[in-house]
């Protein structure tokens, strides 16, 4: 006899916001949704992928609605940063003259390679407890400390970098890979502060051990 707290789930194709975005749900239940979109190096994907992984905070109640346009603008700057700033590797220095060399370069780049040739690859794990959304470019990625330690030690608004400190303002925790081509932004419940506070402890667990292990 088959339990019945157990389910198959095949890899389904779902309806994409666009001909050009692929998305296969690897799981989707009403719980539980694991999903991978994958977009062209084509700039009008930036609003259909951030409009579809903003539906799934309201679909899961994640967040209210500060929360939500608040996390719209930090998928809004991540996504931005993967398509300008990753696949087709636009300088945020061209913005900062006051012409449109940078909306103008980006176009160009769109139609050649090796730039049109690249993808944006999206990974979506949502829950109600949170969504934890990965965003990577095939760009040649940067050097995320040394952006942030620009950052932190500048007295002035710095035109490259400012999308960075939005990110990591409007998310619960911002996550790079060692490349700097890959971000994963992680929005809990709204009111599910006793899972952030798991985690918190989980990770000095972790850092507890991994010092005791050093010292052996």
């Amino acid at each position: 006899m088959v339990s019945t707290n157990i389910r198959i789930h095949n890899v389904t194709p779902s309806p994409s916001p666009s001909p050009a975005i692929t998305e296969q749900r690897l799981v989707d239940t009403a719980d539980l949704r694991y999903a991978e979109l994958s977009a062209p190096c084509q700039l009008d994907c930036i609003g259909l992928l951030r409009e579809r992984l903003l539906s799934s905070l309201n679909e899961f109640g994640v967040a209210t609605d500060l929360a939500n346009i608040q996390t719209c603008m930090a998928l809004e700057e991540c996504l931005a940063n993967a398509f300008y700033h990753g696949t087709l590797e636009l300088d945020s220095n061209l913005k900062e003259d006051g012409s449109d060399r940078f909306t103008a370069l980006a176009q160009e780049r769109c139609q050649q390679s090796p730039w049109k040739d690249r993808r944006v690859c999206v990974t979506e794990l949502a829950t109600p407890f949170g969504i934890w959304i990965t965003i990577k470019d095939e760009g040649h990625g940067y050097d995320v400390a040394d952006t942030l330690k620009r950052i932190e030690s500048s007295t002035s608004v710095l035109a490259s970098g400012r999308g960075l400190v939005m990110m990591k303002a409007f998310t619960d925790e911002l996550i790079f890979n060692s490349r700097g081509n890959e971000v994963t932004l992680v929005i809990y419940h709204h009111r599910n502060q006793d899972v952030v506070e798991l985690m918190k402890d989980r990770a000095k667990s972790r850092n507890l051990e991994n010092r005791r292990h050093s010292q052996i």
